[in-house]
Protein backbone atom coordinates (compact mmCIF):
# COMPACT_ATOMS: atom_id res chain seq x y z
CA UNK A 1 0.00 0.00 0.00
CA UNK A 2 1.10 3.70 -1.04
CA UNK A 3 1.63 6.35 1.64
CA UNK A 4 0.11 8.38 -0.92
CA UNK A 5 -3.71 9.00 -0.48
CA UNK A 6 -5.35 7.84 -3.50
CA UNK A 7 -8.05 10.26 -2.76
CA UNK A 8 -9.49 12.94 -1.06
CA UNK A 9 -12.62 14.98 -0.73
CA UNK A 10 -13.85 17.77 1.66
CA UNK A 11 -13.20 21.27 2.84
CA UNK A 12 -13.24 23.26 5.24
CA UNK A 13 -17.67 24.95 5.58
CA UNK A 14 -21.42 23.98 6.75
CA UNK A 15 -22.04 22.95 3.31
CA UNK A 16 -23.09 19.43 2.26
CA UNK A 17 -19.68 17.46 2.07
CA UNK A 18 -17.56 19.57 3.95
CA UNK A 19 -16.21 19.62 7.63
CA UNK A 20 -15.77 21.56 10.39
CA UNK A 21 -13.44 19.52 12.42
CA UNK A 22 -14.41 16.18 11.14
CA UNK A 23 -13.65 13.65 14.05
CA UNK A 24 -14.27 10.34 13.97
CA UNK A 25 -14.85 7.76 10.88
CA UNK A 26 -16.14 4.44 10.11
CA UNK A 27 -17.35 2.35 6.95
CA UNK A 28 -20.48 0.30 6.69
CA UNK A 29 -21.39 -3.31 5.40
CA UNK A 30 -21.78 -1.91 1.36
CA UNK A 31 -18.61 0.82 2.22
CA UNK A 32 -20.21 4.05 2.82
CA UNK A 33 -18.34 6.51 4.73
CA UNK A 34 -19.67 7.80 8.09
CA UNK A 35 -18.13 11.16 9.33
CA UNK A 36 -18.49 12.37 12.33
CA UNK A 37 -18.32 16.05 11.68
CA UNK A 38 -18.01 17.65 15.27
CA UNK A 39 -17.89 21.27 14.67
CA UNK A 40 -21.11 21.35 12.55
CA UNK A 41 -23.17 18.95 15.11
CA UNK A 42 -24.01 16.02 12.72
CA UNK A 43 -22.98 13.06 10.88
CA UNK A 44 -22.58 12.79 7.04
CA UNK A 45 -22.68 9.75 5.13
CA UNK A 46 -21.18 9.32 1.72
CA UNK A 47 -20.53 6.50 -0.89
CA UNK A 48 -17.78 4.26 -1.61
CA UNK A 49 -16.41 6.74 -4.15
CA UNK A 50 -16.97 9.75 -1.77
CA UNK A 51 -20.01 11.02 -3.36
CA UNK A 52 -22.42 12.69 -0.32
CA UNK A 53 -25.00 10.71 0.32
CA UNK A 54 -27.10 12.31 3.40
CA UNK A 55 -26.54 13.54 6.72
CA UNK A 56 -28.73 14.38 10.12
CA UNK A 57 -28.42 15.78 13.40
CA UNK A 58 -28.05 19.86 14.04
CA UNK A 59 -27.29 21.33 17.13
CA UNK A 60 -29.31 20.79 20.52
CA UNK A 61 -30.11 18.45 22.75
CA UNK A 62 -33.51 16.71 21.97
CA UNK A 63 -33.13 13.13 20.60
CA UNK A 64 -31.54 13.28 17.15
CA UNK A 65 -29.63 16.09 17.88
CA UNK A 66 -26.02 16.53 18.86
CA UNK A 67 -23.90 18.64 20.33
CA UNK A 68 -19.91 17.95 19.12
CA UNK A 69 -20.03 14.47 18.34
CA UNK A 70 -16.51 13.12 18.57
CA UNK A 71 -17.10 9.07 17.91
CA UNK A 72 -19.14 7.46 15.45
CA UNK A 73 -19.19 3.55 14.56
CA UNK A 74 -21.39 1.31 12.67
CA UNK A 75 -22.72 -1.98 14.09
CA UNK A 76 -22.06 -4.25 11.70
CA UNK A 77 -25.10 -6.53 12.27
CA UNK A 78 -27.43 -4.18 11.46
CA UNK A 79 -26.04 -0.85 9.83
CA UNK A 80 -26.65 1.20 13.08
CA UNK A 81 -25.42 4.12 13.16
CA UNK A 82 -23.93 4.82 16.88
CA UNK A 83 -23.06 8.02 17.75
CA UNK A 84 -21.07 9.64 20.65
CA UNK A 85 -22.89 12.70 21.43
CA UNK A 86 -20.09 13.87 23.33
CA UNK A 87 -21.00 17.34 24.81
CA UNK A 88 -24.49 15.86 25.59
CA UNK A 89 -22.79 13.47 27.37
CA UNK A 90 -24.71 10.20 26.25
CA UNK A 91 -25.16 7.50 22.87
CA UNK A 92 -27.52 7.70 20.36
CA UNK A 93 -28.24 4.90 17.87
CA UNK A 94 -29.69 5.73 14.41
CA UNK A 95 -30.75 3.33 11.65
CA UNK A 96 -29.12 3.21 8.42
CA UNK A 97 -30.52 6.40 6.93
CA UNK A 98 -30.37 8.64 10.36
CA UNK A 99 -33.58 7.79 12.01
CA UNK A 100 -33.12 8.21 15.51
CA UNK A 101 -33.86 4.91 17.57
CA UNK A 102 -32.84 5.07 21.20
CA UNK A 103 -30.52 6.93 23.61
CA UNK A 104 -28.61 6.52 26.66
CA UNK A 105 -26.72 7.94 29.50
CA UNK A 106 -27.10 11.42 30.89
CA UNK A 107 -24.15 13.80 32.30
CA UNK A 108 -22.21 12.45 36.08
CA UNK A 109 -19.84 10.25 37.16
CA UNK A 110 -22.09 7.17 38.30
CA UNK A 111 -22.83 3.91 36.49
CA UNK A 112 -24.17 4.66 33.11
CA UNK A 113 -23.35 8.53 33.21
CA UNK A 114 -20.69 10.07 31.02
CA UNK A 115 -18.45 13.05 31.26
CA UNK A 116 -17.56 13.64 27.71
CA UNK A 117 -17.44 10.10 25.71
CA UNK A 118 -15.05 10.00 23.16
CA UNK A 119 -14.93 6.67 21.89
CA UNK A 120 -17.74 4.09 20.93
CA UNK A 121 -17.61 0.45 19.46
CA UNK A 122 -20.19 -2.33 19.65
CA UNK A 123 -19.28 -6.04 19.91
CA UNK A 124 -21.05 -9.40 17.90
CA UNK A 125 -23.43 -9.33 20.81
CA UNK A 126 -24.38 -6.02 20.52
CA UNK A 127 -22.71 -4.35 23.62
CA UNK A 128 -21.47 -1.06 23.51
CA UNK A 129 -17.91 -0.13 24.87
CA UNK A 130 -17.29 3.73 25.49
CA UNK A 131 -14.43 5.42 26.15
CA UNK A 132 -14.89 8.20 28.44
CA UNK A 133 -12.90 11.27 28.26
CA UNK A 134 -13.99 12.59 31.33
CA UNK A 135 -13.92 10.49 33.41
CA UNK A 136 -11.10 8.50 32.81
CA UNK A 137 -12.91 5.05 32.06
CA UNK A 138 -14.31 2.32 30.10
CA UNK A 139 -18.09 2.13 30.52
CA UNK A 140 -19.77 -1.53 28.75
CA UNK A 141 -23.61 -1.33 27.91
CA UNK A 142 -25.53 -4.60 26.83
CA UNK A 143 -27.34 -4.09 23.15
CA UNK A 144 -30.52 -1.83 25.48
CA UNK A 145 -27.95 0.28 26.82
CA UNK A 146 -27.78 -0.96 30.60
CA UNK A 147 -25.16 -0.60 32.10
CA UNK A 148 -22.85 -3.87 32.45
CA UNK A 149 -19.32 -2.66 33.88
CA UNK A 150 -17.36 0.16 34.05
CA UNK A 151 -13.36 -0.06 34.20
CA UNK A 152 -10.26 2.50 35.04
CA UNK A 153 -9.48 5.34 36.60
CA UNK A 154 -7.25 8.29 36.52
CA UNK A 155 -3.47 7.97 36.54
CA UNK A 156 -0.48 6.83 34.39
CA UNK A 157 0.07 3.41 36.10
CA UNK A 158 -0.82 -0.26 34.10
CA UNK A 159 -4.85 -0.48 34.03
CA UNK A 160 -5.42 3.77 34.85
CA UNK A 161 -5.74 6.00 32.47
CA UNK A 162 -5.34 9.41 31.34
CA UNK A 163 -8.13 10.98 29.02
CA UNK A 164 -9.19 7.84 26.67
CA UNK A 165 -10.03 8.87 23.40
CA UNK A 166 -10.24 5.74 20.90
CA UNK A 167 -11.60 2.40 21.73
CA UNK A 168 -11.76 -0.86 19.80
CA UNK A 169 -12.25 -4.71 19.88
CA UNK A 170 -9.96 -7.75 19.15
CA UNK A 171 -11.45 -10.98 17.58
CA UNK A 172 -10.85 -12.41 21.16
CA UNK A 173 -13.22 -9.57 22.72
CA UNK A 174 -10.05 -7.95 24.20
CA UNK A 175 -10.99 -4.28 24.21
CA UNK A 176 -7.96 -1.63 22.99
CA UNK A 177 -7.67 2.28 24.22
CA UNK A 178 -6.14 5.04 23.47
CA UNK A 179 -5.05 7.72 25.81
CA UNK A 180 -4.85 10.73 24.63
CA UNK A 181 -2.57 12.41 27.79
CA UNK A 182 -1.10 9.28 28.26
CA UNK A 183 0.73 9.11 24.87
CA UNK A 184 -0.08 5.34 24.59
CA UNK A 185 -2.62 2.54 24.21
CA UNK A 186 -3.34 -0.20 26.62
CA UNK A 187 -5.61 -3.70 25.72
CA UNK A 188 -7.54 -5.14 28.68
CA UNK A 189 -9.62 -8.43 28.50
CA UNK A 190 -13.69 -8.00 28.10
CA UNK A 191 -14.06 -7.73 31.91
CA UNK A 192 -11.83 -4.74 32.18
CA UNK A 193 -8.51 -6.72 33.38
CA UNK A 194 -4.81 -5.22 32.20
CA UNK A 195 -2.77 -7.16 29.45
CA UNK A 196 -0.52 -5.27 27.59
CA UNK A 197 0.75 -1.44 26.87
CA UNK A 198 1.27 -0.83 23.27
CA UNK A 199 2.77 2.38 21.57
CA UNK A 200 4.13 3.87 24.30
CA UNK A 201 6.60 6.39 23.59
CA UNK A 202 5.77 5.56 19.88
CA UNK A 203 2.88 7.78 19.73
CA UNK A 204 1.59 11.72 20.70
CA UNK A 205 -2.35 12.27 21.61
CA UNK A 206 -3.51 9.08 20.01
CA UNK A 207 -6.78 9.31 18.70
CA UNK A 208 -9.29 7.49 17.56
CA UNK A 209 -8.65 3.40 16.30
CA UNK A 210 -9.18 0.85 14.17
CA UNK A 211 -8.97 -2.74 14.84
CA UNK A 212 -9.17 -4.42 11.40
CA UNK A 213 -9.71 -8.38 10.31
CA UNK A 214 -6.36 -9.56 11.26
CA UNK A 215 -6.05 -7.95 14.44
CA UNK A 216 -3.98 -5.18 13.48
CA UNK A 217 -4.16 -2.10 15.53
CA UNK A 218 -4.18 1.13 13.10
CA UNK A 219 -4.26 4.74 14.91
CA UNK A 220 -4.60 8.00 14.73
CA UNK A 221 -1.36 9.15 16.12
CA UNK A 222 -2.91 13.16 16.33
CA UNK A 223 0.17 14.64 18.29
CA UNK A 224 2.87 13.34 15.09
CA UNK A 225 0.24 13.63 12.22
CA UNK A 226 0.38 10.30 11.09
CA UNK A 227 -0.85 6.61 11.54
CA UNK A 228 1.23 3.76 12.74
CA UNK A 229 -0.03 0.12 12.88
CA UNK A 230 0.70 -2.02 15.75
CA UNK A 231 0.19 -5.82 16.05
CA UNK A 232 -2.01 -6.62 19.16
CA UNK A 233 1.27 -7.80 20.72
CA UNK A 234 2.66 -4.70 20.90
CA UNK A 235 5.14 -4.91 17.60
CA UNK A 236 5.01 -1.70 15.40
CA UNK A 237 4.43 -3.29 11.77
CA UNK A 238 4.26 -0.01 10.11
CA UNK A 239 3.73 4.00 9.13
CA UNK A 240 1.81 6.09 7.11
CA UNK A 241 3.57 8.99 7.45
CA UNK A 242 4.29 11.16 4.35
CA UNK A 243 4.12 14.61 5.86
CA UNK A 244 0.44 15.28 3.46
CA UNK A 245 -1.29 14.57 6.96
CA UNK A 246 -2.31 17.35 9.26
CA UNK A 247 -3.70 16.21 12.93
CA UNK A 248 -5.58 12.52 11.71
CA UNK A 249 -8.21 12.08 14.22
CA UNK A 250 -10.37 9.25 12.80
CA UNK A 251 -9.42 6.13 11.36
CA UNK A 252 -11.08 2.96 9.48
CA UNK A 253 -10.57 0.52 7.16
CA UNK A 254 -12.81 -0.69 4.99
CA UNK A 255 -13.62 -4.18 3.15
CA UNK A 256 -11.64 -3.61 0.33
CA UNK A 257 -8.52 -2.95 3.05
CA UNK A 258 -8.76 1.04 2.16
CA UNK A 259 -7.77 3.18 5.20
CA UNK A 260 -9.95 6.07 5.45
CA UNK A 261 -8.48 8.85 7.77
CA UNK A 262 -10.14 12.03 8.95
CA UNK A 263 -8.16 15.05 9.28
CA UNK A 264 -8.51 17.61 11.77
CA UNK A 265 -6.39 20.18 10.84
CA UNK A 266 -7.26 20.07 6.87
CA UNK A 267 -10.91 19.49 7.33
CA UNK A 268 -10.73 16.50 5.02
CA UNK A 269 -10.91 12.87 4.49
CA UNK A 270 -8.15 10.99 3.04
CA UNK A 271 -7.99 7.86 1.48
CA UNK A 272 -5.21 5.18 1.36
Amino acid sequence: MSDKPASRFGSYGASDGQFINPSSVACNSRGEIVVADNGSHRIQVFDRNCKFLFKFGSEGEGNGQLSCPCGVTVDQRNNEIVVADTWNNRIQIFDEKGTFLRVFGSMGDGDGQFSYPYGVVVDQQGNYVVAEYGNDRIQIFNSQGQFMRKFGFEGEGNGQMNHPRGVGLLSNANIVVSECNGNRLQIFDFEGNFVRIVGANQVTNPCHLFVDSDDNILVADYGNSRIQVFHQNGNHIKTIETGQMSYPCGVCMDREGRIIVSEKGAERMSIF
